[in-house]
């Protein structure tokens, strides 16, 4: 095409050159909704099919491996805004990063894949390391503060308060947290350096603190759909960039629709974001001066990708869940906040 973006033909050569097959019906629809969508080279195409879990597995010295401590390497095609995946969770990234958490080997979790794709986001932008100041909203209990901590991250954890809390059901599900007692569970973290690295602090999503400011970066895991609508969701996270120094990081997991762009649930306890929703606050965040990075709505190809778990949850294939008629699964946002970004904000290289 004379704008550069890849054709049929570049997906099929793709993956006759990489894969050694012709595209599956599935799998070429998938392809060809990303190139339309994303605008993507031929270059770009070929990256995406050398990021699947095929490839890696018939191609095992291009995979990529971890450092030698332990952590997944710094990779040149990074992160970007996208949904939660069978073949992104089977990762060699996210499942060094699931063993860090304790988690059980092999779980196909949506809970596990937020984790991981906010810990992934932090590491390959330079955030988890020693002087960084990030803060977490929502947290409940979750390992991430203290696996931040760990790193040297000096880390503000925050959850709404207990009366609020118990008004929502997330004191009786174990979802919510009211000190740092709760966030080092797993002991990801030595006792005397989580003490030092972390503080907890109430706070309520709708109304950030004005002076809750200067962090490096922040992030919240499913937990802008639980505000009560749509729009207080979006209002959130328009709202906690001013938390962020210039060129800081917001990471924000939710919850996207995998049925319809048109109706969704819109108000009440947990709410589901339509593709035109996420697209639609992308465009305000620029509008605003903010760094997004592109959308991807491809919701996978894999055995896990079609499951749908209906209530009451097992849990056991959980990438996918129904809420009220619609299946939903986990959407990550990736931000950088706006203005001059000095030597000491930059990624690490």
């Amino acid at each position: 095409m004379s704008d550069g973006r890849a054709t049929a033909e570049d997906i099929r050569y793709a993956y006759r050159l990489l894969l050694g097959r012709e595209p599956d019906e599935g799998g070429f629809q998938e392809f060809k909704k990303l190139v339309d969508d994303q605008a993507l080279t031929p270059l770009d195409l070929a990256v995406r099919v050398m990021d699947s879990l095929e490839f890696a597995s018939k191609h095992p010295s291009f995979s990529r491996g971890v450092s030698g401590s332990g952590l997944p390497e710094l990779v040149a095609t990074r992160q970007i805004c996208r949904a939660c995946t069978q073949a992104q969770l089977e990762s060699p990234e996210f499942q060094t990063w699931a063993r860090r958490l304790g988690e059980r080997p092999g779980h196909l979790h949506r809970k596990i894949w937020e984790w991981c794709f906010i810990i992934q986001v932090l590491q390959e932008r330079g955030m988890l390391r020693s002087g960084r100041k990030g803060l977490g909203f929502a947290v409940g209990t979750e390992p991430l503060a203290s696996l931040f901590a760990s790193f040297g991250c000096e880390i503000l954890a925050s959850d709404i308060g207990e009366d609020l809390a118990q008004q929502a059901g997330w004191v009786d599900t174990n979802q919510h947290a009211s000190g740092l007692s709760q966030l080092n569970l797993r002991g990801l973290c030595e006792g005397e350096q989580f003490d030092r690295q972390v503080k907890f602090r109430e706070v309520d999503m709708r109304q950030i603190p004005e002076q809750l400011g200067d962090f490096d970066f922040l992030w919240s895991s499913c937990a802008l759909e639980h505000l009560g609508s749509l729009d207080r969701g979006i209002e959130f996270v328009e709202n906690a960039m001013r938390c962020l120094r210039p060129g800081g990081i917001a990471v924000h997991t939710t919850e996207i629709n995998c049925d319809s762009d048109e109706e969704t649930l819109e108000t009440g306890h947990s709410v589901i974001y339509r593709r035109h929703d996420l697209t639609r606050l992308a465009r305000e965040l620029q509008r605003n001066g903010h760094d997004v990075e592109p959308l991807d709505f491809s919701l996978g190809v894999g055995p896990a990708d079609r499951v749908v778990d209906e209530p009451p949850y097992t849990g056991e294939t959980h990438l996918k869940l129904r809420i009220g008629k619609f299946a939903s699964t986990s959407f990550g946002l990736i931000v950088r906040a706006g203005g001059p970004t000095s030597s000491s904000q930059t990624d690490e290289q």
